[in-house]
């Protein structure tokens, strides 16, 4: 069966991305061909430039959970390599849209490069696909509140605190995945008892702050910090499901945050701070 084509990297899986994937997933039922979404594993920036520490908006996994959520038939990962990086646009094409998918049309965003030094545009791959049998849809962007939608974009909202702007941008939750492991049990001591998650090293964690999530249906809180009330110490990600009675360590949770509720606050007292957590989960 011949492909219908969503091509790109796609962290995040924002309401950009979302728009090129339900584009592919629509035009491959029209005309009774699978929808495909390729993406790539580690992100290129990651390899090719590892200095600079990028930070993900998903992991591997939750991309492809988004990804089959809009209705994709199948998801591509394409180990990112030396090899990969050095491929030329041409052979990219032939390699994977043509001998491996064989594909009959390519949906794409208004800036994707690709091949070696991400050399080639739009402009390329709609003349290699006339060379070996497909045409190539290029999306126009999706803006929010005039403001283009991209990964990168997201990335320094959610750094600098505007986490909320970040979600609308998304069209989604943001997700954070972790093992729950032993904490300090200060959250136990005030009477909100919290798991601690290890999240991997390569995901964006959201600036300190107290926000608002759930966790397979169930509302909870998120603090993201480091403590200061009892004295600065390592960021944490603390969650606190209100409704929850049990023991989750060493499980593994996924947790959808909404939005921020408040920033990070040291306060004077103990007793300060429970009247103030009790506040956040009346917001919840």
């Amino acid at each position: 069966m011949r492909s219908v084509v969503a091509l790109g990297t796609f962290d995040g899986v924002h309401r950009g991305h979302q728009t090129v994937i339900k584009k592919a997933v629509a035009y491959a039922k029209k005309i009774g061909a699978r929808s495909v979404a390729i993406t790539f594993d580690p992100h290129p920036q990651q390899f090719i430039i590892p200095e600079r520490g990028l930070k993900l908006l998903t992991s591997l996994e939750e991309r492809k959970e988004l990804l089959y959520g809009l209705g994709v038939d199948k998801v591509v990962v394409i180990r990112f390599n030396r090899a990969t990086q050095f491929l030329s646009a041409e052979r990219f094409v032939k390699k994977y849209l043509v001998e491996k998918l064989d594909a009959c049309h390519v949906f794409v965003g208004f800036d994707y490069h690709f091949g070696k030094k991400r050399g080639a545009t739009v402009h390329e791959l709609k003349d290699l696909g006339r060379k070996y049998g497909f045409t190539v849809d290029v999306v126009q962007p999706v803006k929010y509140r005039g403001e283009i939608i991209k990964s990168r974009v997201i990335r320094e909202l959610v750094s600098q605190g505007n986490f909320n702007k970040a979600v609308k941008m998304l069209g989604h939750a943001y997700h954070l995945s972790g093992k729950v492991v032993k904490g300090h049990g200060r959250g136990e001591s005030l009477g909100f008892p919290t798991a601690n998650l290890r999240i991997d090293y390569h995901r964006l964690i959201p600036q300190a702050g107290v926000y608002a999530g759930s966790v397979d249906g169930e509302k909870c809180a998120v603090n993201i910090g480091s403590q200061p009330t009892f004295g600065k110490g390592e960021l944490t990600v603390e969650v606190h499901i209100p409704r929850f009675r049990g023991n989750l360590r060493g499980k593994v949770l996924t947790v959808e945050i909404d939005r921020k509720i408040r920033d990070e606050v040291q306060f004077s007292d103990v007793e300060k701070l429970k009247a103030q957590i009790k506040k956040d989960i009346k917001r919840l």
